[in-house]
C-alpha cells in the first residue's frame, strides 16, 4: 500500500462508496458484514474510514458491491483527456 496521499484518498472516498452501495441495497451494517465474511464491528470501521480492509476482504468486497479500485501508475498512466495522473490520484467505480 503507498502511503501518504494515496491512502488518504482510499480513506475519504472508499468508505462514502461503500456506505452509498450497502444503503442502496437497504441493508444494515450487520448484514453488509455478514455476506463479506466479517464482523459488524470491522465493517463499520471501514464504511467510517477508521481502517482499510485487508487485500482479501477488500476482494470480498468488490465481489458483494461492485466497487472497484483503480490505482494508477503516474509513470505509465495518462487519464483520457491526456494528462498525466498523479500517483495520488485514485478512482472508484460502482
Amino acid at each position: 500500500m503507498y502511503k501518504g496521499g494515496l491512502e488518504m484518498n482510499i480513506r475519504a472516498i472508499y468508505p462514502v462508496r461503500l456506505r452509498e452501495e450497502r444503503k442502496k441495497r437497504g441493508w444494515t451494517q450487520k448484514k453488509a458484514a455478514e455476506k463479506i465474511g466479517i464482523s459488524r464491528s470491522y465493517f463499520s470501521d471501514i464504511e467510517n474510514g477508521r481502517t482499510l480492509p485487508s487485500g482479501e476482504i477488500l476482494f470480498n468486497i468488490n465481489d458483494e458491491f461492485q466497487i472497484f479500485l483503480i490505482i494508477c501508475d503516474a509513470d505509465r498512466v495518462r487519464n483520457e483527456s491526456g494528462r498525466k495522473v498523479t500517483n495520488t490520484e485514485v478512482k472508484v467505480n460502482g
